[in-house]
């Protein structure tokens, strides 16, 4: 019997036999209609503001963002959680990196293309396809799993609405091998401690991974990577004629 479900880890809620949730289901509505709201006026707030409240909006989300994970590996270690699973070396946990990254240093050229094209569509995936299911819609974790994705997408959007992220198509590959330097180390670190870190060993039960998997073999290993990276790089083609189709049409509201 858990004493206290909130802060449980979803080993001791498996064994203990408590649900979560679904996707789509009431929760995860209510869950997405407050996150979507909160983004809106974050990006509103940001556009509208000048340089020295951006600024400070840009520093104080980045700095919430990397408090949040500490808090996280508190929680972790206080409740007697595997630290091994919840290590940050998810996808969205470099995204907090580079977001810090980009806060600092807001005139940068190399961040903006990697966090529009993989950090942004990851946060919004995560959202939407949400790998907190196995616990309750209210609980330490659904909790950290949704803010912390939501202010990801809700610090990427303001940037790009508020014109200080321009894409191009070179942006893609560059954010490719950004990604690739990224996922190579992190595949031996799963190897080697049996974890699932950036989903490279299985497809953990996401509807979009699962695909890739079946028609990789159903086996994981070399093909399934190779399937990875296929998706990866198709995402990031799809966000790129997003961003394409939107900087033409404001391209013609200007001219006209």
């Amino acid at each position: 019997m858990i004493q206290n479900p909130f802060w449980a880890d979803k080993e001791k809620l498996v064994a203990a036999g408590v649900e979560g949730f679904n996707t789509f289901s009431f929760p995860h509505l209510i869950w997405l209609t407050i996150l979507i709201a909160g983004i809106a006026l974050y990006t509103v707030v940001y556009r509208k503001g000048g340089e020295r409240l951006r600024g400070n909006m840009r520093k104080s989300l980045a700095i919430f963002l990397i408090l949040w994970e500490i808090g996280k590996q508190c929680v972790v270690s206080l409740t007697g959680a595997s630290p091994a699973v919840h290590l940050p070396l998810h996808i969205c946990s470099f995204a907090e990196y580079a977001i810090l990254a980009d806060a600092l240093w807001p005139e940068n050229r190399f961040l903006k293309p990697v966090l529009c094209y993989a950090f942004l569509p990851a946060g919004i995936m995560a959202m939407l396809l949400p790998t907190a299911t196995a616990y309750p819609p209210v609980s330490f974790y659904a909790i950290h799993h949704f803010l912390l994705h939501a202010g990801i997408v809700a610090y990427i959007l303001a940037r790009y609405v508020a014109r200080e992220a321009r894409m191009n198509y070179k942006g893609v590959w560059v954010t490719m091998l950004s990604i690739i330097a990224l996922i190579v180390p992190v595949y031996f670190i799963d190897r080697a401690f049996d974890q699932n870190y950036i989903f490279l060993m299985d497809h953990s039960d996401n509807p979009a991974l699962k695909i890739v998997w079946d028609l990789s073999g159903g086996k994981g290993g070399f093909l399934y990577i190779i399937g990875l990276s296929v998706l990866v790089l198709i995402v990031f083609h799809v966000v790129y004629a997003v961003f394409d189709l939107v900087q033409r049409a404001e391209q013609r509201k200007k001219e006209a």
